[in-house]
C-alpha cells in the first residue's frame, strides 16, 4: 500500500484523483491510502443522487457552494474545512472479503473503528455505512466495486462547522432506523481532534509501506482524462457558482 497525501484546489479534480486511482489500481494491482483536506465547502453527491431531492440550490448558489458527484453511491455530504477526507484503494483480487459490497462496508469500517479506538475514540458502526459515537454520526462512507479493486472513501467529521450542514442540505431521502427523523445538527457530531492528528491514528493503523511525493504520472492522465471526458459535464459537475 502506498500512502498519498495530497490536495487539489477544487473538489472536482479531488474525487477525479479518487476514481483515477481505482482505475490505476483496477490496471496494475496497486493499493493506495489517500487524504485530503477541503479548503472551501462544497456538497458532494452520490453517483444517482438528485439535486432537488439531496442539496438547498439557492442557499449553496447564493453562498458560491459548488455541487458535484463522486463515482460512488449513496447520499449527499457537505464538506469543508474541518473534515478529513480519506480514501483506500484496494485490491479484491487480494483480499477476497472485498469482493461483495457488505464484505467491503464490514472490512473498511472495521479497519477504521478498530484505528480510532486505539486513539480513546470509542465507536462503532451503524445504519448503511456511517462511523458513530453514542447515536451521533462523526464518518459517512461510500465504495465503488470495480472487478479487481475497490474504492472505499468517506469523511470524517473533526473540528467543522457543524450548523452549516442544515443550510446546504436538505433532509436525506433514505435514512437509517438510528436516525430516527432527527435533524442534520442532531444527528452529527465532530471528533473534537485536530484534522492531523486523526489523520496520523489512521495512517499508523493502515501502515502503508510507502509514501508518494506526488500523484504519479499514469494516474494524473488518468485524472485529466476523467475531468475531460465527465466531471466537466453537467451531469457531475451539478452546480458550480463560478460559472454562473
Amino acid at each position: 500500500m502506498q500512502l498519498l497525501d495530497f490536495t487539489y484546489d477544487s473538489v472536482v479534480e479531488n474525487i477525479a484523483l479518487d476514481e483515477a486511482l481505482l482505475l490505476h489500481s483496477e490496471k496494475t494491482g496497486c493499493q493506495f491510502l489517500r487524504f485530503w483536506q477541503p479548503k472551501k465547502y462544497a456538497v458532494v453527491m452520490g453517483r444517482s443522487g438528485k439535486l432537488e431531492q439531496e442539496a438547498m440550490a439557492e442557499y449553496c448558489q447564493l453562498k458560491q457552494i459548488p455541487v458535484c458527484r463522486r463515482p460512488s453511491g449513496g447520499g449527499a455530504i457537505l464538506t469543508g474545512p474541518g473534515c478529513l477526507m480519506y480514501a483506500t484503494i484496494l485490491s479484491s483480487h487480494l483480499n477476497p472479503s472485498l469482493q461483495t459490497i457488505q464484505g467491503c462496508h464490514d472490512y473498511v469500517l472495521g479497519q477504521m473503528s478498530e484505528a480510532l479506538r486505539v486513539d480513546g475514540i470509542q465507536c462503532e458502526i451503524r445504519g448503511f455505512s456511517d462511523l458513530v459515537i453514542g447515536d451521533l454520526k462523526f464518518s459517512g462512507n461510500s465504495l465503488r466495486l470495480k472487478k479487481d479493486s475497490v474504492l472505499y472513501h468517506g469523511t470524517l467529521l473533526c473540528d467543522f462547522d457543524l450548523e452549516s450542514i442544515s443550510s446546504a442540505l436538505r433532509p436525506p431521502p433514505k435514512q437509517p432506523d438510528y436516525r430516527q427523523n432527527r435533524e442534520h445538527r442532531m444527528f452529527v457530531t465532530n471528533l473534537g481532534r485536530r484534522v492531523e492528528a486523526i489523520q496520523q491514528t489512521i495512517e499508523n493503523h493502515w501502515n502503508p509501506g510507502s509514501r508518494l511525493d506526488s500523484v504519479p504520472a499514469e494516474v494524473e492522465q488518468l485524472m485529466q482524462e476523467l475531468l475531460a471526458n465527465r466531471y466537466q459535464d453537467d451531469h457531475w459537475s451539478v452546480l458550480n457558482p463560478e460559472s454562473t
